[in-house]
Parts: structure tokens; C-alpha cells; sequence
């Protein structure tokens, strides 16, 4: 039986405990990995703060991760896409475990699942990311990565890909972006994983307003921004101006909100010009409460499109776009963070504000 460190979380502004674990040889319905790379995300800060719902008892978390295979059960011979696997393969998965049948599921919200089995209970074996080993049971999702591609290359981008897939999306087909005057707010991961696909979508121009971080910003310019701006050096009003002449007195005629801060919202609905749709993706924990001008959204035929979840097959498809462009676009680049798994909280900590990208290496 193998044994492998593993974070336990107990309640919000508690030390995060670090645990030697048992992980029991698979079923024939599951398979072990050797987490090799797990990503930060930002909801991860919010659970050490307690702006979650705290857990009846101990869990294990981290829900972005790649791997090495290292047991299959004897029923396993392939990936959730009929890709062949064998012991040595590499994975990106799905920690959460939604049960495909209900009605969240069937409308495609599968993260409002009853029954998603997630947050990890810590008592059993489980998917979890921040830990050595991860147990992936028959409800998971999971897709081999090709040998081309990079563990790095995938987990740039963890869940922020396929959140930005989603919001996509629901904007409509990636066409309806293709010459579009795009803003985005937020140059964290989702941030820059919405340059990317406005990017790949033949906007006209990429607008990016970001906050502190100088190499946030430089990445966004590497990955497909036309224009960025950063809030600590600019108003609201200069920002706002700014747009105005570069979209000709226009506005943008798609703002994506990725910051994940309340004041954007107001910011993001003064940038659209007519006919504008405002994609709010970044604000889905705490409250952000703003006067709306309602007079306003009629008379310019505004749209407002909240985005939250991921639906699962979406992880495949991060896994091919890093497989298509993570090279020629440096996504394993985006890493500029790496800490142990016992520095998991420096590493959480880190994330909001330091890096590009941050990984705990278990």
C-alpha cells in the first residue's frame, strides 16, 4: 500500500495540516496518480478565509492537477476520450465528481451537482490535488496528455481555461467575437486564459486593465493584448477614456470581467458601448452590491452574462488548445511560482498577488 503527504484543511483561519496518508491499491474502477504539478487557484484563498461554507469535518482540497499514472485498475484501458492508457501516462483530471444525472447536470451546471462529492472528505482516499497521491474513482474525469505537450503547458492554465471556455460560450460562438473591441478586466489566470481564446477568435482588439503585477500584464501582451492598463497607475475615468479613443468614442463591444473584485462591475458596465455584452465570470463568492442603470441597458441593448462552473469535458479541451498553441504562446512560462507542498499556504497566499502563475510541486 502506497503512503504520500497530504493537506488537510479543518475551518477557516486554521493552519492547513500536513498528513501522511494511506492510499489503498486501486478497485478495478480506478487508478492512482503520482501528483506530479498542482495548480493555486484563486478560490483556494477563499477557502482558507472562510468565505466558503466551512466543512463538517476534515478535507482535502486542490482541484488543479497533472499527474503520472502509477496503478490502473483492471477495468481501466482508456481516458474518459477512449485514448489507450497504461501505467507511466500523464493526466490532467477533475477532482469533483458530478453524478451526470440530475437536473444541475442536465443543464449544464454540473458544479451545482448535490451530489459532487466535493470537497474531498480527508477519511478516504480521494482526487484531490495537494497531495502525492490522488485516487481517481469511476465518477472522475481524466484525459491523458501527449507525450508533445508539457506538464507545464496544462497546468498553466488549471481550471482557468476551461472557466474561460465556459464564458465563451455562453457569449455566444467564438465567431460572435471575431472583429470585436474586447475588454478584460483581470490579468490573473482567467484573465489571461480570455486573451488567449479572444485572441484565437480574431477580436479586432484586446484590451486588458489589470491591477499591480507588471509580469501579469507582460504576459497578457505576450499572449494576444493589444492594449493593457494597470489600475494602481491609472482613475477610472482615465481608463475609461482610454477605451473611448481606442475604440473610436465606440466602447467596447464585449467586456469580460475576470478580476474578481466588486468595484469592477461599475467600472466593466461604463466601458460597453450599444449593443455591448458584459460577461461577469470573476465575482462568484462575497457580496457585490452596485446601483445598476437599468435606462442605460435598455436604451444601448445591453447585455449581462454571468458565467460560473465548468462543464467537465471542457478540461479535454484545455488539455488540446495547450497541445495546439502552449508552445508557440509560452504557456509553461506563465509558471513563476513553485513551492513544496508544505508551503502550501505561502503558495495560496502568493497567488493574489505575486505571480503569474503559482504550483505546489508535492
Amino acid at each position: 500500500m502506497l503512503s504520500g503527504k497530504a493537506i488537510v484543511f479543518t475551518a477557516p483561519n486554521t493552519p492547513l495540516q500536513l498528513l501522511t496518508l494511506p492510499t489503498p491499491p486501486p478497485s478495478p474502477h480506478s487508478l492512482i496518480i503520482r501528483v506530479t504539478l498542482a495548480g493555486v487557484c484563486g478560490s483556494d484563498f477563499h477557502r482558507l478565509t472562510g468565505d466558503y461554507p466551512p466543512p463538517s469535518s476534515p478535507i482535502c482540497f486542490g482541484h488543479e492537477g497533472v499527474g503520472t499514472i502509477v496503478a490502473l485498475g483492471s477495468s481501466i484501458t482508456t481516458d474518459r476520450a477512449g485514448t489507450p492508457l497504461t501505467i507511466g501516462d500523464r493526466l490532467s483530471w477533475l477532482p469533483a465528481t458530478p453524478c451526470t444525472t440530475c437536473a444541475a447536470c442536465l443543464r449544464s451546471t454540473p458544479m451545482l451537482c448535490p451530489d459532487i462529492n466535493w470537497p474531498a472528505p480527508a477519511a478516504t482516499p480521494n482526487a484531490a490535488t495537494f497531495r502525492e497521491f490522488a485516487t481517481l474513482g469511476p465518477r472522475n474525469l481524466y484525459y491523458r496528455i501527449p507525450d508533445s505537450t508539457s506538464s507545464e503547458a496544462v497546468i498553466a492554465f488549471g481550471c482557468a481555461m476551461p472557466t474561460a471556455l465556459r464564458g465563451f460560450a455562453k457569449l455566444g460562438a467564438a465567431s460572435s467575437v471575431a472583429g470585436e473591441e474586447v475588454v478584460i478586466q483581470g490579468a490573473g489566470p482567467v484573465g489571461l486564459a480570455m486573451v488567449v481564446l479572444a485572441s484565437l477568435a480574431g477580436a479586432r482588439r484586446i484590451i486588458v486593465i489589470g491591477g499591480s503585477s507588471a509580469a501579469r500584464l507582460s504576459a497578457a501582451r505576450r499572449l494576444g493584448a493589444t492594449e493593457t492598463m494597470a489600475v494602481r497607475d491609472s482613475t477610472v475615468e482615465e481608463r475609461r477614456g482610454r477605451v473611448l479613443a481606442l475604440t473610436e468614442g465606440r466602447g467596447a463591444g464585449v467586456v469580460i470581467e475576470a478580476a474578481g473584485v466588486p468595484e469592477a462591475f461599475p467600472e466593466g458596465m461604463g466601458l460597453l458601448g450599444m449593443n455591448g455584452r458584459y460577461l461577469v465570470a470573476g465575482l462568484y463568492s462575497g457580496t457585490a452590491v452596485y446601483p445598476v442603470d437599468a435606462v442605460r441597458i435598455v436604451n444601448y441593448n445591453l447585455q449581462i452574462i454571468g458565467s460560473v462552473g465548468i462543464e467537465p469535458e471542457l478540461y479535454l479541451k484545455t488539455v488540446e488548445i495547450a497541445t495546439e498553441h502552449g508552445r508557440r504562446l509560452g504557456f509553461a512560462d506563465l509558471i513563476t511560482h513553485r513551492f513544496p507542498l508544505e508551503e502550501l499556504e505561502t503558495a495560496i497566499r502568493t497567488a493574489r498577488t505575486d505571480s503569474v502563475k503559482t504550483v505546489v510541486v508535492p
